[in-house]
């Protein structure tokens, strides 16, 4: 036998998982009492909070999302409506408008335009101090006039449309007061059209609005040109495609604002906090249940224990005869302790009769004819235990004895020295490794020949 001094204790992470299964009492007891602390404190924590008349941070936050929720709800509304209502106007507008409608790439124009030749009789009758032209105010009556008072039925059967705004986009009249002119301009789909559209507005003009132009100013129209054309409009194209982008940005709106709706009616209004106590409940539960766990976890890592057999062939430097099973349920073979011994020895030896066999069989090959010494910090009953089921199968192959609580036993160590062979008994979960040193070493110091150890 050889002393490793340089030898640390090692975790086996299964061995401690199952650790602390075993205290499985322990933990859910913990757990209980933490969800009923933890419970009973949210409890009394929100009576208080109303019993002074306030309200929980939870109540305060259910308000304002409920506000939200309400905001959300009719911003989405409102959005569907104004969104339906501009595509509505828009579609109507291209619907509706005479020009819209046009090929802008094959419109055709009709236009003359006048010199405002006012008399001299009105010039010589202006003070010398009056510097503005008389055609400017003649020109404004004409503008005014042309398209005023028109009658919506005849519009409609000339150009199209009774809709002020859109015979505006249609027939335009303006002044270049600079040259003192006024001109008219029509705009439709076909040459005849535009000219009868044109001298209908033409007669307006001399008959309708130049009686009034008249009394302002007395003048004569000069007629200087008139165009007739077919014209490509790029204002009208870019119109077109304006509007049918808008269009379709907005149907896109529409569709999200829908969505959105939707998605809120969906989820319904935010729920009304509650107090909350089956929450805290489990929380305290699992909590206390790790508290336990974690103080399980730290006795075992703090421990000095034996946990596993072969931790003495590594520390000591001599072989392992027999581990026998032992389990640390305080209910063994009944219940939960059951369940969780069933799954920690699912792969190993449990029956005590094949463990005993193997241990004598070694010690037949190992220790025949010789006389051995069962001994180790254990108490003597539990050796003598070991001692009997041994020698039951050993029969007159080796004379076995046994001398427990070594550290504490002068027999026992005059004993070891005097036997042929001594076999080291240590118990699992209950021998401490302190004690088993301080063992080895009298052992050790005796000059006792260990030829192995057994782990009950």
């Amino acid at each position: 036998m050889r002393i490793n001094r340089d030898y640390e204790q090692e975790i086996d992470l299964r061995d401690l998982f199952f650790d602390i299964l075993y205290h499985w009492r322990s933990i859910l007891v913990a757990a209980l009492i933490g969800a009923i602390l933890l419970g009973a404190y949210q409890y009394m924590s929100i009576t208080n909070i109303h019993k002074e008349g306030k309200q929980t941070k939870e109540e305060k936050q259910y308000e304002i999302d409920m506000q939200n929720y309400s905001d959300s709800i009719e911003s989405a509304k409102s959005n569907i409506k104004t969104y339906t209502k501009l595509i509505k106007e828009k579609s109507d507008y291209l619907k509706e408008s005479v020009y819209m409608s046009l090929d802008s790439q094959n419109e055709w124009l009709a236009s003359k335009r006048y010199y405002i030749k006012v008399d001299q009789s009105v010039l010589d009758a202006l003070p010398d101090s009056v510097q503005e032209d008389p055609a400017d105010y003649v020109a404004a009556v004409y503008i005014s006039t042309l398209k005023s008072g028109l009658d919506s039925e005849e519009m409609e059967a000339l150009l199209g449309t009774g809709k002020k705004e859109y015979i505006d986009e249609l027939v335009g009249i303006w002044a270049d007061n600079a040259a003192n002119t006024i001109s008219v301009q029509v705009i439709g789909e076909d040459r005849d059209l535009v000219v009868e559209q044109l001298d209908y507005f033409i007669d307006r003009l001399m008959n309708v609005a130049g009686p009034m132009a008249q009394e302002v100013g007395a003048h004569t129209l000069v007629l200087m040109n008139e165009d007739i054309l077919s014209r490509t409009d790029g204002n009208l194209s870019a119109q077109q495609d304006e509007i049918n982008q808008q269009i379709i940005e907005w149907q896109e709106a529409l569709k999200e604002q829908r969505e959105t709706l939707n998605t809120l009616e969906d989820e319904s209004e935010p729920a009304p906090p509650g107090m909350h106590i089956k929450r805290f409940a489990v929380i305290g539960f699992i909590f206390g249940a790790f508290l336990f766990a974690a103080i399980h976890a730290i006795r075992y890592i703090t421990s000095d224990k034996l946990r596993y057999g072969g931790e003495l062939a590594e520390r000591y430097s001599i072989p392992l005869y027999g581990e026998l099973t032992k389990s640390r349920a305080r209910r063994r073979g009944k219940g939960v302790d059951k369940l969780i011994e069933k799954w920690e020895f699912k792969h190993a030896i449990t029956d005590s009769e094949i463990l005993y066999g193997g241990i004598a069989a070694l010690m037949k090959e190992r220790c025949a004819s010789k006389r051995v010494l069962l001994t180790g910090t254990v108490s003597e009953q539990a050796l003598v235990k070991l001692r009997d089921e041994l020698g039951r199968r050993l029969g007159d192959a080796c004379a076995v004895n046994a001398r427990g609580d070594l550290l504490r036993n002068a027999d026992a160590i005059s004993e070891a020295k005097q036997a042929d062979a001594v076999i080291l008994v240590e118990e699992k979960y209950a021998s401490r490794t302190a004690d088993i040193e301080r063992a080895a070493e009298l052992l050790e110091i005796s000059e006792a020949n260990v030829n192995g150890y057994i782990v009950v």
